[in-house]
């Protein structure tokens, strides 16, 4: 019986692909099937894809049009044969171990889901660390959300770093977006929400490597078509929970969690654009939680030096200086300049 089905979406990855897979191959458990979609690749993975199969018959490969990761993970989970599942993106790497440990933790605890920490892996910088369990979640300890109510939406919303019951999966009809960005991030949410039996081990096996290229995964014509603003994705993510009957008791954490999406962009933005996507998001949330949105951003703005206001003396005029979100203000007597 195939214990894991590993699931590798695959598009123009030529320069990672042969240290992903080899890294696969060599996993000390060895009852896997490695379920490789080649999602319509131009480089040579394709070719890279052919070799390594006839290399060892626990390769599968399947082929598409150009559809994006969530589809190709989609069409793999339908045919995975394994009493578990695991995602492993071609760019990145495991250690020889890391399949044996959490498929053996999997079946001492019985878990729906098993969860470990990785590495990020930065060769440009060359180092390595480790990511920390920032939510001290129990180690070897079975839970489930009930219990951990900060759990569904918290850090490292990947797929990747997890081990995943296929009967558990088939049963709740978990699948990934199709959309261009956070296609798996509905998945991991669902999968810890509706999982009886979570199990956290404290290893770390994974190494997410941050690419120097900023390697493009999809042709420009699919990029356009499932390209959306953050209005229409949190859309997207809420119609899907509430197909999944699990919207009522996520409510407020999901509210929590698209605040903070939004406050981390309109950091990101210069001034005339923080305005115009604050006008945005007030169309689109409720004024309650607009009003709690927009406190917190001026919070973290007069943390953060955004917003303030000092004297400054030059040839003896006196000056008033506003930082208001990171633009600057700068008043004479009545007269206003903007620097």
């Amino acid at each position: 019986m195939i214990k894991v089905s590993i699931i590798v979406p695959i598009y123009n990855v030529e320069k990672y692909l042969e240290c992903c897979l080899s890294s696969l191959l060599n996993q000390t458990l060895n009852d896997i099937e490695i379920i490789c979609i080649d999602d319509g690749s131009t480089d040579n993975s394709s070719n890279i894809l052919q070799r390594y199969k006839q290399t060892d018959v626990r390769i599968k490969v399947l082929t598409q049009a150009n559809s994006g990761q969530g589809i190709a993970r989609n069409n793999a989970i339908d045919i995975a044969c394994g009493e578990y599942i695991g995602f492993v993106d071609p760019d990145d790497y495991v250690s020889p171990q890391m399949f044996e440990i959490l498929y053996n933790q999997a079946k001492a605890y019985n878990a729906d889901l098993v969860e470990e920490s990785f590495f990020v892996d930065n060769q440009a910088r060359n180092y390595r660390r480790k990511q920390k369990n920032k939510l001290n979640l129990p180690t070897n300890i079975i839970f489930n959300w009930k219990i951990r109510k900060n759990y569904a939406f918290s850090v490292n919303l990947a797929v990747w770093n997890k081990l995943y019951r296929r009967d558990f999966i088939k049963k709740h009809n978990i699948k990934f977006m199709n959309v261009l960005r956070g296609e798996d991030i509905i998945f991991t949410v669902k999968s810890r929400v509706l999982a009886e039996k979570i199990l956290y081990i404290d290893n770390a096996d994974y190494y997410y490597r941050i690419k120097e290229d900023n390697s493009i995964i999809l042709n420009q014509e699919l990029k356009n078509k499932l390209k959306i603003n953050r209005f229409e994705y949190f859309k997207m993510f809420k119609q899907s929970l509430l197909d999944s009957n699990i919207y009522d008791v996520l409510e407020k954490d999901y509210k929590k969690w698209i605040i903070k999406s939004f406050i981390d962009d309109l950091l990101k933005k210069q001034f005339r654009n923080k305005i115009q996507y604050l006008k945005e998001i007030y169309k689109f949330l409720p004024f309650k939680d607009f009003l709690c949105l927009f406190c917190r951003f001026i919070t973290i703005s007069i943390k953060n030096n955004l917003f303030s206001i000092h004297n400054v003396y030059i040839n003896n005029n006196k000056y008033k200086v506003f930082i208001i979100l990171g633009f600057q203000i700068k008043i004479i007597y009545n007269k206003c300049r903007i620097r």
